[in-house]
């Protein structure tokens, strides 16, 4: 993690506590960080823990909810921008979330780590992002002419789950060699693009186009 990537104030024995839980998170995953562990990398006393945060989990939940903030505060820039250039504040944003991922990938499990083991839904990432999902439909809906809210949430849901499913399973696609080099996600991320901003009459001839229709 470099210093842009660091909560503000890291300094403060608080954040230093905070800084080195989601490093922890990253190097051995959530269920390896101990507070013996972040401690030792913050610089502090285990005591300070309990001091600052009464529990391992308290600051565990402190620390994904302070990257978490830190992602949309990039993406909130990128998303300003998408009504004045489509294209390429939307690439800059999927590009964004892929290379997050796959660069923090076990901080980027961790903040689904209840979604995927008890169907919890309630933790900072989905409540946090949630708006923002909201708020991408809205941005390509209006960016496109002519397409209605559920083609738009339609095109919104299949560009987030291509980010982010190879993402969180790189290694399911190991074999197919497609997105291993930069060169190669700036190719998928365009093509993402191009079909979440393609006009909607491409959209309603596919529909006519279907057997039966």
């Amino acid at each position: 993690m470099n210093d842009r990537d660091r909560p503000a104030h890291a300094d403060d024995p608080r954040q230093r506590l905070i800084v080195a839980a989601i490093e922890q998170i990253e190097q051995h995953g959530v269920g390896q960080a101990t507070v013996r562990k972040i401690a030792a990398a913050a610089g502090v006393n285990i005591a300070a823990v309990n001091y600052y945060f009464r529990s391992k989990e308290a600051l565990l939940a402190a620390a994904l909810e302070g990257s978490i903030r830190h992602m949309l505060e990039d993406g909130e820039e990128l998303l300003a921008r998408i009504p004045d250039d489509p294209t390429a504040a939307l690439g800059e944003l999927l590009g964004y979330y892929l290379e997050g991922c796959l660069r923090y990938p076990n901080l980027s499990r961790a903040h689904l780590h209840d979604a995927f083991q008890v169907d919890d839904y309630s933790g900072p990432f989905p409540t946090l992002f949630a708006p923002v999902i909201l708020r991408l439909r809205d941005l390509v809906r209006a960016a496109v002419p002519g397409l209605d809210e559920r083609a738009a949430a339609h095109r919104v849901v299949a560009a987030l789950s291509a980010v982010f499913f190879p993402a969180f399973f790189a290694g399911l696609y190991e074999g197919l060699s497609a997105l291993g080099t930069p060169a190669d996600r700036l190719v998928y991320v365009r093509e993402l693009v191009r079909q979440t901003l393609a006009p909607a009459e491409a959209e309603r001839i596919k529909v006519r186009s279907r057997p039966g229709s």
